[in-house]
């Protein structure tokens, strides 16, 4: 059996993707502007090639959101994300310690910058490696060689899913 989860996708971090995308699309319009129009030249021109660079980092981020996806099969969980905030995980359901529904922690980005997953130092918890498209809810998996948070479509009913397939998970 496979279960394919497709999460919400909160506006707030997709506008918040698209106002950088925005600001940096004009960042590179007006360094572009001066490196053909002004004395500036070459660095100008420069200048909005570094800036569409980063650009195009962040609509590929915006896109990743929509293509984070959880994935559970009969012995193991797939995190599906974009390699820009970590690529995927997988998670044998064996080593499922215990599932929670859990509000979407503060924590400290690792390496990176993106609003919605990667590795993060959690006030209480630890290390865990985070694929979130929202800020409302989510599943804290504990595992034996780590910590995650998802925010599946309806945590609950995935929380069950999950326990069905794990041997470790005590009932509650």
């Amino acid at each position: 059996m496979r279960i394919i989860n497709y999460p919400r996708v909160s506006k707030p971090i997709a506008g918040t993707y698209v106002v950088i995308t925005v600001f940096i699309a004009a960042l590179a319009a007006f360094f572009g502007y001066l490196g053909i129009f002004t004395p500036m030249g070459i660095s100008g021109v420069f200048a909005a090639l570094v800036v569409l660079i980063v650009l195009g980092v962040f609509i590929l981020l915006f896109a990743s959101l929509y293509k984070t996806h959880y994935v559970l099969e009969e012995n193991k969980l797939m995190i599906k994300t974009s390699r820009l905030i970590g690529g995927s995980k997988t998670i044998a359901l064996n080593d499922v310690v215990s599932v929670e529904r859990t509000l979407i922690p503060f924590g400290i980005r690792l390496f990176g910058a993106s609003f919605h997953g990667g590795y993060y130092q959690i006030p209480g918890l630890g290390r865990a490696f985070m694929a979130i498209t929202n800020y409302s809810d989510g599943l804290l998996i504990k595992t034996q060689s780590g910590n995650y948070v998802i925010t599946p479509k309806n945590p609950e009913e995935f929380k069950e899913q999950i326990s069905l397939y794990s041997t470790k998970i005590p009932e509650r």
